[in-house]
């Protein structure tokens, strides 16, 4: 037994003990062993205990990154806010040279000249019509200027077109160019005598075959021939306004069509009860006679 040690294991019920025995040299593996054991335990407490405090010493950092990585995705969508928002300026900017084309088109104005130099973006135009001085603010800010702006225009738009639309059902031109050789009122009998006769238009002398236009838009509710004023046409311009055109040569319209002003609905001629070649042009208003030069006159003092 000599160079060995024992190791006895004895049970606390004193039941059967159990012993071992080493070598010298397995006492000393076992010690080298246990050394070893106990530097990686103190190994990987001593990292554990470094990497605590390397992590406290980096948490400031990694804050900070957090929040820039938060900053970031709040101005990524700030970025894609505005860039929406400048999209819907440019197509309200567009809208809004549509619709100043078609006013002053409507309103028979020059063209509108292109938007001059922009203002953070914004025409200058529309801030002085808009009736603001150029802001310091925000594409919001702009944006509502601009749509603002655009609903102002749009009603604009909309009041002209009702404007021209009733301008185009306005008998505003005559039929044909010429002297007018007999005004609306009472005259002398044409035919001879010394017998005054109400003349319900206005004559418009012309060569046989010239070219009638319509005075305004409208339907053709008639278009025959009269005992009186021969091959004749009448058209209602609604609103209770009616012309009629008489003692043609040959008519292009028939009953129902629809006609524009200055559409060419028949050629001058002298059917009917007349004196020679010439139109015949007269207007009604809500059933009344009324000399046609009136709705003429009344534009050219306007």
């Amino acid at each position: 037994m000599k160079g060995k040690y024992t190791i006895i294991f004895i049970p606390p019920d004193h039941s059967t003990t159990r012993q071992f025995q080493i070598t010298k040299r397995g006492k000393q593996y076992l010690g080298a062993f246990t050394i070893l054991i106990g530097v990686v335990i103190v190994g990987l407490f001593a990292r554990n205990l470094y990497l605590s405090h390397y992590i406290n010493h980096l948490q400031p950092t990694i804050d900070h990154i957090t929040q820039l990585k938060s900053t970031i995705k709040e101005r990524d969508q700030t970025i894609n806010n505005l860039s929406e928002q400048s999209t819907q300026i440019t197509e309200d900017l567009r809208r809004i040279t549509d619709l100043e084309e078609k006013i002053s088109s409507i309103l028979q104005l020059d063209s509108p000249s292109p938007p001059t130099s922009l203002s953070r973006g914004i025409p200058s135009e529309t801030l002085v019509l808009a009736n603001v001085s150029p802001p310091i603010g925000t594409p919001t800010q702009y944006a509502q200027i601009v749509t603002n702006h655009l609903n102002t225009l749009q009603r604009y738009y909309e009041i002209a077109a009702v404007q021209k639309d009733k301008l185009d059902h306005t008998p505003s031109i005559l039929p044909v160019e010429g002297e007018i050789t007999s005004r609306h009122g009472y005259r002398y009998n044409p035919f001879g005598g010394l017998s005054k006769e109400f003349h319900n238009g206005i004559d418009i002398a012309c060569n046989y075959g010239t070219p009638i236009i319509a005075t305004a838009d409208g339907i053709v509710t008639f278009s025959a021939r009269n005992s009186i004023f021969g091959l004749r046409i009448d058209i209602d311009h609604g609103d209770g306004i009616r012309t009629f055109y008489g003692h043609n040569s040959k008519l292009l319209v028939k009953e129902g069509d629809r006609v524009k002003k200055g559409d060419v609905i028949a050629y001058s001629g002298n059917s009917g009860r007349s004196t020679g070649s010439h139109l015949h042009y007269g207007t009604y208003v809500n059933g009344k006679n009324v000399d046609p030069l009136t709705f003429t006159e009344v534009l050219k003092e306007t």
